[in-house]
């Protein structure tokens, strides 16, 4: 593809990925405000000046908007400073008129319905296709590496790294690439006997699709992977055990860069989620599912930690108001506010310039 096709290629998946979540993720604050009896005033996917858009029989006004960075849903009083500018004959259908409660089931309706898009996501590949299973046995052993000098064998069992228990061989990678020591203990079973060997990994620089990183390997291999179908039942669960490793993985993610550990070159912003966007979509249909899905749950989270303009900045002060027993003041929710929007800008702007170089660096 020549560079403006392989733009108009990646900015499309872009937007895909992006409007599906984003969608999942207003929708989850509509259909919650709609059972608590809120007027939705507006139903946006993107900003700016509207593109089109109808009205529905609640009188929403559904729309997509020109700069398709975003969305949000736009319910009636929605300042709970406001009640006394609201007509008393529509404070019924007012967000600020619910109570506490209410209001918290209405923020909190968001980050769930990404979960649960997530989950049911999940569900669906591993009962229509499969769930990929690879046993955490070693395969081969490449001469001279890490795990070779270690003593590690075929058909060793890698049944614990440092005491984290192994369930599949990929955890294997995702623990060596995370924690990033310098050494790791293994606990192997051979021979029906249990036996612990130090690792040391080695760095190398490889391609991963299409950009250079830095990776952690001890030179194994895995037997093939199995695809093993479950009921819809049995994929809930392993749903939601998948949404939670994917929850867990990303905190400790975030732990580690914050400790010094990390780098941040692993963090990423739009233009890297464009850029996989559109080699996932590459790569096939199920691939391109499967970043829809990550990339949902991940966003739920994000929109959980408590940094003011986010959906848990707000849990946060509703929690606070059902502590205290009234709401926190107004002054101070602007300035809460207002210092909130300037982190979420400042991060924007620093993970765009570090999506930027890392891409794009020679």
């Amino acid at each position: 593809m020549d560079i403006l096709s392989n733009f108009v290629f990646y900015f499309s998946s872009f937007l895909i990925v992006l409007t599906i979540i984003v969608f999942v993720h207003e929708f989850g604050h509509y259909y919650v405000a709609v059972l608590n009896k809120v007027k939705v005033e507006t139903f946006s996917i993107g900003f700016g000046k509207e593109i089109f858009g109808w009205n529905d029989k609640r009188g929403t006004r559904w729309k997509i908007c020109m700069l398709p960075f975003g969305g949000y849903v736009k319910m009636f009083g929605e300042d709970i400073n406001t009640k006394e500018k609201i007509p008393y004959n529509l404070i019924k259908y007012a967000f600020s008129n619910k109570n506490v409660y209410q209001r918290f089931s209405i923020v909190l309706a968001g980050p769930l319905a990404n979960f649960i898009f997530g989950i049911i996501g999940f569900a669906l590949i591993f009962s229509i296709i499969g769930k990929v299973f690879v046993p955490p046995i070693v395969n081969e052993v490449e001469k001279d590496s890490p795990a070779y000098n270690s003593g590690l064998i075929k058909d060793d069992k890698i049944i614990r790294i440092d005491n984290k228990k192994i369930n599949n061989f990929n955890d294997i990678g995702t623990i060596i690439n995370l924690y990033k020591n310098e050494v790791y203990n293994f606990e192997i079973e051979r021979n029906n006997n249990i036996i612990n060997k130090n690792v040391k990994p080695v760095s190398i620089i490889q391609e991963f699709y299409g950009q250079e990183r830095k990776i952690y390997k001890i030179g194994i291999s895995s037997h093939e992977p199995i695809f093993k179908k479950h009921s819809f039942f049995e994929s809930l669960y392993l749903g939601t055990q998948s949404t939670y490793q994917i929850c867990s993985i990303t905190i400790k993610s975030l732990y580690i860069m914050l400790s010094g550990k990390g780098s941040f070159d692993d963090v990423g912003g739009p233009v890297k989620i464009a850029h996989f966007s559109g080699k996932m979509l590459e790569q096939g249909l199920l691939s391109f599912i499967n970043l829809i899905i990550l990339l949902s749950v991940s966003i739920g989270l994000i929109n959980l930690f408590p940094i003011p303009m986010l959906d848990g900045g707000h849990l946060v002060l509703y929690f606070i108001e059902i502590v205290a027993g009234k709401p926190v003041n107004k002054n101070i929710q602007e300035k809460i506010l207002k210092f909130g929007f300037v982190i979420i800008i400042t991060l924007a702007l620093l993970l765009t310039y570090n999506d930027i170089i890392s891409l794009f660096k020679p």
